[in-house]
């Protein structure tokens, strides 16, 4: 937690707008996610999955990013590459393992996800968006929004046991080191 203090701290702090909870959280969550790599990519297959059934018409959306949407950014490039590009969509970027179709969502060059000054104010962006579309508080939801983040729901189960143990314990040497 002290290197991501050091190395991100201050871009944390500016993307949570001065709320020590948030900035807490995004920091736990880059520990979690990348232990801190700014250039990390994880291929999430059933991201890939899901954005493979919404260009084939059988789900409406994928976490609101709708059919239509995904085939304007696949548009754009070479058919040879389009298959490369939809698993980079579907891939998790950069310190907090944003999922690569929020550039879209959010109309942004998939590149923005790992680029340093604007990864945390992407990261703080979804961070409010599972806010509000779970009814959850950094302050008090703390491994709630890290299960959404992990694994998509509030009850999700993520990809470690210790997950939410560990986001908690992070989150806590994060806050302790800021008083």
């Amino acid at each position: 937690m002290r290197r991501i203090r050091e190395n991100c701290g201050s871009l944390i702090e500016e993307a949570a707008g001065g709320d020590p909870a948030r900035g807490a959280l995004l920091a736990a969550l880059t520990a979690n996610e990348s232990g801190g790599s700014a250039r990390a990519y994880r291929f999430e297959p059933n991201n890939y999955e899901r954005l493979t059934k919404l260009l084939a018409g059988a789900d409406e959306n994928v976490d609101g990013l709708t059919r239509p949407q995904l085939e304007g950014r696949l548009g754009v490039v070479a058919e040879g590459e389009r298959d490369a590009h939809l698993k980079r969509l579907a891939g998790l970027h950069g310190h907090t393992h944003l999922p690569g179709y929020c550039s879209i969502l959010w109309n942004v060059p998939l590149e923005a996800l790992i680029e340093r000054r604007g990864h945390f104010h992407l990261a703080a962006r979804r961070l409010d968006e599972l806010c509000r579309q779970f009814g959850l508080e950094p302050r008090r939801n703390a491994a709630e929004l890290g299960r959404c983040w992990n694994a998509g729901h509030p009850n999700g189960a993520t990809r470690s046991s210790l997950y939410s143990w560990r986001l908690q314990t992070r989150l806590k040497m994060y806050l302790d080191a800021t008083e």
